[in-house]
């Protein structure tokens, strides 16, 4: 805003209308903003929605004996290794197969190498039984089992979700996305490796 300080003998100080509605405006749409800010922030974080009840990992599989504490914890330390399609190893990068499979042999447990296959030869169980270690799989693609992760325990999984994540990622089984897409789990129950060359 812009007042003559020296105006004509007999004149009033005059203000120019254009710079002060300029002023105005720019208040205006500062005051829109801090508002439009403040409602976000006042907003409560939307309620997790429920999906199964959370046991806690166990030591092992009857079955197998393995070290599913070890095995979470091996694949949780994948987190942050880049995605690459057809990758499975944490120099080069992995995808969703890729990783399972890595995770798997580093204990001795040989898995299929795809996840079609994975789905397709290893034991179902029931989504309100996983267990830390068991495998979640998912349509993403638009077929019936297009991804693959190791679920953690606690409602959570490790998994190279896309390019587009660009890293191996951990998420939540309740997040809407992953929700809306879960297709089954399996436990991963096969002969160790050395059991394989014998």
């Amino acid at each position: 805003m812009e007042v003559n300080l020296h105006p004509a003998r007999g004149s009033r100080p005059r203000l120019r209308l254009p710079d002060f509605a300029s002023e105005v405006g720019a208040h205006l749409a500062w005051l829109c903003m801090l508002a439009v800010l403040a409602g976000c922030s006042a907003l409560p974080p939307p309620a997790p929605t429920p999906f199964v009840d959370r046991p806690a990992p166990r030591q092992s599989f009857p079955a197998t004996g393995l070290d599913t504490l070890g095995l979470v914890a091996y694949a949780t330390s994948m987190q942050g290794k880049p995605y690459r399609v057809a990758g499975d190893s944490p120099d080069n990068g992995f995808d969703c197969s890729g990783l399972v499979y890595h995770v798997y042999s580093r204990f001795e447990l040989l898995l299929p190498r795809n996840v079609a296959a994975m789905a397709a030869t290893l034991p179902t169980i029931p989504l309100t039984e996983l267990q830390a270690a068991d495998l979640l799989f998912f349509n993403t693609q638009g077929a019936r089992y297009s991804h693959v992760g190791i679920y953690l325990g606690e409602g959570r999984f490790v998994h190279a979700p896309s390019p587009q994540t660009g890293q191996v990622i951990i998420s939540e089984i309740n997040n809407p996305y992953w929700q809306g897409r879960i297709t089954g789990a399996r436990r991963p129950v096969t002969l160790p490796l050395a059991s394989r060359a014998e």
